[in-house]
């Protein structure tokens, strides 16, 4: 039996691809902060599924919670970092330390703590002979989506640490796989935790759909890469990639936190 590991499996997109990975046979292991949260997503996947379901409490943003996690992860044939979180505010007047919502925070959660569980997974994988990890990435990864904002610049690392990794001679000749899932609005609770507005309705995936299809594109004999769920967001991606820095002002499209802030 293959064992996933998923980060930030108490809600949204995270729970989804836990219920997704437990729907393929997987057992689970489910990590986020909120252990009742946890306690009563495991339930609900163990009994509908008859899987094995773990739940581990904790913080990535803190190094003694995120060693656990890892040990945790060297021992997973799927690894899905999927925690995150981002700022409502322009980098010019959040906080650096203080409570969770600050800047060290949130790098240390976007950044750090996935590059570590891969760190800690990517050599068990390969001595095993199999592996598959999905990074949840963002369309704010490869544009200023959010001008005034470090969480797209941490988005756009996430993107390029798979793409590393996954180019790289040994990884290739080796049967462990990695995919950035490149996101977009997706039905979440991520906006009102960040205190940003809604999503856009018309920009808005069903949050099952997304997960079924990432799960599904990792399954694949060759997973992609990257993976953009939708048509809306594979042409939206496209765009910020290519189409000059105009793009970014268009109103609706690009959100400038420092003039929200105003």
């Amino acid at each position: 039996m293959t064992t996933a590991l998923v980060t930030g499996a108490s809600r949204g997109i995270g729970r989804a691809l836990a219920q997704t990975l437990a729907s393929y046979g997987h057992d689970v292991v489910l990590v986020a902060r909120d252990a009742d949260a946890l306690s009563r997503v495991g339930r609900e996947l163990g009994n509908r599924y008859g899987v094995k379901v773990s739940a581990l409490p904790a913080d990535l943003a803190a190094r003694d919670d995120l060693t656990v996690v890892a040990e945790a992860a060297a021992t997973a044939d799927i690894l899905v970092n999927n925690a995150g979180a981002a700022l409502g505010a322009p980098f010019s007047r959040t906080a650096w330390d203080g409570d969770r919502n600050n800047e060290n925070s949130m790098l240390a959660l976007n950044v750090t703590a996935p590059t570590r569980l891969i760190h800690a997974a990517l050599p068990r994988m390969r001595e095993r002979g199999f592996g598959r990890i999905l990074n949840i990435g963002s369309v704010a990864g490869t544009g200023p989506v959010w001008a005034a904002s470090t969480y797209g610049p941490s988005k756009a690392y996430l993107l390029g640490l798979t793409q590393s990794l996954a180019l790289s001679s040994e990884i290739r000749a080796s049967n462990v796989r990695l995919t950035c899932l490149v996101l977009g609005h997706a039905v979440s609770e991520f906006h009102e935790k960040a205190g940003l507005p809604p999503s856009p309705r018309m920009l808005t995936l069903p949050t099952r759909f997304v997960a079924d299809t990432a799960v599904r594109a990792i399954h694949r004999r060759r997973p992609p890469i990257v993976y953009i769920p939708g048509v809306r967001y594979k042409v939206l991606n496209f765009l910020l990639a290519h189409v000059p820095g105009g793009l970014t002002r268009i109103p609706g499209l690009v959100t400038d936190l420092s003039i929200v802030e105003k």
